[in-house]
């Protein structure tokens, strides 16, 4: 008879509790998950300890509650190559930088938001640095937002009854039909343009296509204000555009 492989408790609890962070996708407070997951609040905080430690979790400073860190990225990351192309789009991302002298990323959407899984920034500190797995809502990115231009308005309506349309700054969209007319001039003019709705940035994004015309990620280019002006946001979008189709041919059998 086969022997039954020994379930160790604290390693199961601990991934318990990385997939209830990963589900809910926001900072939680050690109330909070200790509640959820049916801990006792110090038993709950030896979990969250070990895995801030190994940096599966991160802890805000001010708040002092805890979301998904990079680890957990990395893990999914290794997930996700199974499907993705990443030398050849790796290649792209250093290639569109090259021309456009800006930070440039590839974000895949997570649920609710899109996830930044690849980059090539500028060294500069004067341009946008981000962290792998950052995330950006969608209403409030031009990444999110080209993932809406491809969704049903029926799963728009249910994503934002899930989390509503909250202002970032005095840019960000809130009115839903303005929104809409957002999303539209993605299919229209294949680009889209956030300008400072989520921070002191401009984002431009161009939808990645693959297998049967279904999106499967957003090929960005993001600068701060001062530094990407309108002139330059021309030359921007004509090899976002154009590195933007070779990207979809090279993730074109990638299915989601």
């Amino acid at each position: 008879m086969k022997k039954e492989a020994r379930i160790i408790s604290s390693a199961q609890k601990c991934l318990q509790i990385l997939k209830y962070m990963a589900n809910v996708n926001e900072e939680l407070s050690l109330n909070e998950l200790a509640e959820a997951m049916d801990v006792n609040k110090s038993t709950m905080h030896h979990y969250l300890s070990t895995l801030l430690l190994e940096e599966f979790i991160t802890q805000n400073p001010k708040t002092k509650d805890y979301r998904i860190g990079p680890e957990a990225f990395k893990v999914g990351e290794c997930y996700l190559r199974r499907d993705f192309p990443y030398d050849e789009m790796g290649k792209i991302l250093r290639e569109l930088h090259e021309k456009v002298d800006q930070s440039v990323y590839y974000f895949l959407r997570t649920d609710t938001k899109v996830s930044c899984i690849l980059a090539k920034e500028s060294p500069s500190r004067d341009s946008i640095h981000l962290d792998l797995g950052t995330a950006f809502p969608l209403h409030a990115s031009a990444s999110g937002k080209v993932f809406l231009a491809y969704i049903a308005k029926a799963e728009r309506d249910h994503i934002f009854k899930q989390t509503g349309l909250p202002a970032y700054t005095e840019k960000t969209i809130t009115d839903r039909n303005l929104l809409e007319k957002e999303i539209i001039q993605v299919r229209l003019q294949g680009y889209i343009l956030s300008d400072g709705e989520y921070g002191d940035f401009r984002e431009i994004a161009v939808p990645v296509v693959g297998f049967g015309d279904k999106i499967v990620g957003a090929l960005s280019v993001i600068g701060f204000i001062e530094k990407l002006s309108d002139r330059e946001i021309k030359e921007v979008v004509k090899h976002l555009t154009h590195y933007g189709h070779i990207m979809s041919d090279t993730v074109h059998n990638v299915v989601l």
